[in-house]
C-alpha cells in the first residue's frame, strides 16, 4: 500500500484518509522497530566493548606487575654486577698485612694485595689453592723488588712462599649508583 494523493480543494473519502493514516502508522512502526533494533545492537556492542576493556585492563595490570618484578630483579642483578665487577681502589683504607707461606691471608673485601718482595727472594703465590709463580731469579744479579698488585675478591685466601719486604691490602671502594 502507498499514500494516496489528495488534491488541493477536493473532498477525500474517509477510506482514503484512513488508508493514508494506516500507511503512515505502519511506516512509523517499522521505523521505530528498526531504530529500537539498532539501539539494542549498539548497546550490545557497548557492553561487549566494556567487557573487553575490563579484560584488557586486568591483563595489562597483571603484565605491569610482572614487568615491575622483572625490572626490580634486573635492577638488583645490575647493582650486584657493578659491585662485583668494579674495583676502584680505596687508597685511604689501604692497610698493612702479613703474608706467609703457612698462614693464609683472607681478603675481607674485593680489592688488591700489594706486595714488595725481598730483592733476593724467590717463591710462589697461592690463591684459593691455585699456585702461581711469583718471583724467580734466573741470574744472581736479577734482584728486582717492584711493587706487585694482585686483584682479589672477598674471601679469597692468599699465601706467599717468597720473602716479603712489605705487603698491603688495598680494598675496592663500594660503588653505588644513585637512585637506582
Amino acid at each position: 500500500m502507498t499514500l494516496t494523493t489528495i488534491e488541493y480543494g477536493s473532498l477525500a473519502s474517509s477510506e482514503t484518509l484512513n488508508n493514508n493514516f494506516s500507511y503512515l502508522d505502519d511506516k512509523i512502526t517499522d521505523s521505530n522497530e528498526s531504530i529500537t533494533s539498532s539501539i539494542s545492537s549498539i548497546l550490545s556492542n557497548i557492553a561487549t566493548i566494556n567487557s573487553r576493556i575490563t579484560e584488557l585492563s586486568t591483563s595489562l595490570g597483571s603484565s605491569l606487575t610482572t614487568l615491575d618484578t622483572k625490572v626490580e630483579g634486573y635492577r638488583v642483578k645490575t647493582k650486584s654486577l657493578v659491585a662485583k665487577a668494579v674495583m676502584v681502589p680505596d687508597w685511604a683504607s689501604c692497610t698493612s698485612i702479613t703474608l706467609s707461606s703457612s698462614v693464609a691471608y683472607t681478603a675481607g673485601n674485593n680489592g688488591y694485595i700489594l706486595i714488595i718482595p725481598a730483592a733476593s727472594s724467590t717463591g710462589n703465590i697461592v690463591i684459593n689453592n691455585k699456585t702461581i709463580p711469583f718471583k724467580n731469579m734466573t741470574f744472581y744479579y736479577d734482584a728486582s723488588a717492584q711493587l706487585v698488585s694482585i686483584p682479589v675478591l672477598k674471601n679469597d685466601s692468599v699465601l706467599c712462599s717468597a720473602e716479603i719486604s712489605n705487603s698491603y691490602f688495598l680494598p675496592a671502594k663500594q660503588v653505588s649508583v644513585e637512585n637506582f
